[in-house]
């Protein structure tokens, strides 16, 4: 039985609920022969240890995904605070000059290159699980981070 589509009022307040939650901000991409796409994704998270897998939530409409699913594989960069730029570039504002270099976000805390595990049905999204086959990490410092629609700074230990 198919759940009934809530209110306006009850989607506003769910939008709202969520808003105040804080997440780190990432780019996942993946290149199927000469087309590569990426998307700023903040609803990541690791999922388990052993075997090592992530997961994410990707719009059913949104272009990585058909790309994602042909490759078997994708990348995760996990944005560092001053990376705004490239969060709004890959969630479809464009900015000049920003690109992927081999699958990856240049200057990221870190990336994960993750084979294709399992799909799942999320609503309009579907939940991508990845098996983390490397990790390359970055220099350490402040993550970007993503609350109440806007980009926020976490105090950082000196």
């Amino acid at each position: 039985m198919k759940a009934a589509s809530p209110s306006g009022e009850h989607q506003k307040a769910f939008k709202e609920a969520l808003a105040r939650f804080a997440s780190g901000v990432t780019v996942v991409a993946a290149r199927l022969g000469e087309e590569e796409r990426g998307m700023t994704a903040t609803a990541f998270m690791s999922l388990s240890l052993e075997p090592p897998l992530v997961a994410l939530a990707v719009s059913e409409r949104a272009k990585l995904l058909p790309v994602l699913e042909g490759a078997g594989a994708f990348t995760v960069s996990l944005l560092r605070e001053g990376q705004e730029a490239v969060s709004e570039h890959f969630a479809g504002r464009p900015k000049e000059g920003i690109a992927l270099e081999g699958g990856r976000v240049k200057g990221a805390l870190a990336v994960l290159r993750c084979r294709l595990h399992a799909l799942y049905p999320g609503g309009d999204h579907r939940i991508v699980v990845g098996l983390v086959e490397e990790v390359e990490l970055g220099e350490e410092g402040p993550p970007l981070v993503y609350f109440q629609r806007g980009y926020r700074r976490l105090v950082w230990p000196s």
